[in-house]
């Protein structure tokens, strides 16, 4: 049975979950699939995808455009620059396959809204920086652009291996340190800690 196309206020919806407890729980074997196809689709799973496997190379190219003016490269790292592209790509193949027709209508309502803005000489992709920028605070209380918004920011701060983040730059550029342990002194506000103290009453754990 062919699944429905959901509204425009569920996409909304949907897209303001994404980045929560509830919706991660929710959908995590999808995305524990995703994950594990990421690890096996070819491709050095630390680095992420480099090529496009849902989005066409038109609408990669359009999305690309709108993810770097929300969060522009220069001085630090923009969304273009951590191949935010990818993670969006590989998002809408999978754990958010299921938004991918609405997302899709949104794009294209985007475009014909822009040509009959600025004229259909050329996409948004293809304007100048000023052009977009002015266009977007149009379009900034759309559904899709929240949509675009939200996905751009997961791929800043997603794995590697499910595309964005690349050469860890989202988290750079939020002061992560990627490091699978650190050794003591942590900081000012746990430099006095002693460890964990089994509670009173109770035997320590072993194996």
């Amino acid at each position: 049975m062919e699944q429905p196309i959901p509204s425009r206020r569920q996409f909304l919806a949907a897209v303001g979950n994404l980045a929560s407890v509830g919706w991660i729980t929710l959908n995590w074997p999808q995305i524990a699939v995703a994950a594990e196809h990421a690890d096996h689709a070819g491709h050095d799973a630390a680095a992420g995808p480099t090529s496009l496997t849902t989005l066409t190379a038109a609408e990669a190219a359009e999305v690309d455009a709108i993810a770097n003016r929300i969060v522009p490269g220069g001085a630090t790292p923009g969304a273009r620059d951590a191949r935010v592209i990818y993670f969006i790509d590989n998002a809408l193949g999978s754990f958010f396959a299921g938004q991918l027709p609405a997302f899709r209508k949104g794009l294209t309502e985007f475009g014909s809204a822009y040509a009959a803005r600025y004229g259909a000489g050329a996409p948004f992709s293809a304007a100048p920086e000023a052009q977009q920028t002015a266009w977007l605070k149009e379009a900034d209380k759309t559904p899709f652009f929240t949509a675009v918004r939200r996905l751009t920011v997961l791929g800043l701060i997603a794995l590697p291996k499910y595309g964005g983040n690349h050469d860890n730059l989202g988290w750079k550029l939020i002061g992560v340190e990627d490091n699978h342990y650190w050794e003591p002194p942590f900081g000012y506000y746990d430099r006095d800690y002693a460890g964990f103290e089994p509670y009173p009453g109770t035997k320590p754990y072993t194996a």
